[in-house]
């Protein structure tokens, strides 16, 4: 599912923000062994030759266990701090295109599509914050008013494997009421941090969602989805 920026086709007016408190993330052991030994009896003759050492047991085997195939490179994220993890998780690269980052959102969920030499090596905590946003149209310009309303926040396991994150899937709209879905990490969204204004998708697009940008660090990525009907609120 590809990602696309929108143009504006059409703007929200900021009127209320109604937002309540809500709140929901090789090494390798070396393995060695020895041959294993049994010890000869001495011989009864004394013109035999005989070895005082240790000789191989009668299967002949070596006991050299053979070392595994390396594994690919990976990242540990462990003890990574809000700012650095926002940075790795941005700087992953897309298997699809490079000029694309590997963990996107979209109106179904977080997805993973990262090239195979950059997995991280456990998976990450990412954060998924959804609000509702109740939409009217605006008595003083062509906009709407709208409000924004929490409806849950939940943490998600990210990787090391690709594909759609599990537990990523939003709410559906409903009614006069959209859905705003923001991906994130470090600390919890509070009334601020949400965008003051929102901007529907155009008349012509195939989409009916469009990507947010909300200013605050550790944001990965939000998508808005305003309800089927919008236009007749």
């Amino acid at each position: 599912m590809r990602r696309l920026r929108l143009p504006a086709a059409a703007f929200l007016s900021f009127s209320a923000l109604v937002l309540a408190g809500c709140s929901g993330a090789g090494s390798g052991a070396d393995i060695g062994a020895g041959a294993a030994r049994s010890k000869s009896p001495a011989p009864a003759s004394p013109s035999a030759s005989a070895s005082p050492s240790a000789s191989p047991s009668s299967s002949g085997a070596s006991g050299v266990i053979p070392s595994a195939a390396p594994a690919l490179p990976c990242t540990s994220t462990k003890g990574l701090d809000a700012p650095a993890l926002t940075d790795y998780l941005k700087g992953l690269k897309s298997s699809d295109r490079t000029d694309s980052r590997a963990l996107f959102m979209v109106d179904d969920g977080v997805y993973l599509r990262l090239v195979k030499t950059q997995p991280p090596c456990e998976p990450v905590p990412v954060k998924l914050g959804f609000f509702r946003v109740d939409m009217t149209r605006s008595t003083d310009s062509a906009g709407y008013a709208f409000t924004y309303a929490p409806i849950r926040t939940t943490t998600v396991s990210v990787g090391p494997s690709d594909g759609k994150v599990d537990g990523s899937l939003p709410p559906a709209p409903s009614g006069c009421g959209g859905v705003l879905s923001v991906s994130y990490v470090g600390r919890d969204l509070v009334q601020s941090d949400l965008p003051h204004s929102l901007r529907l998708p155009g008349k012509d697009s195939t989409l009916d969602w469009v990507l947010i940008d909300v200013e605050r660090d550790g944001v990965l990525d939000a998508v808005f989805k305003p309800p089927p009907g919008a236009r007749d609120c």
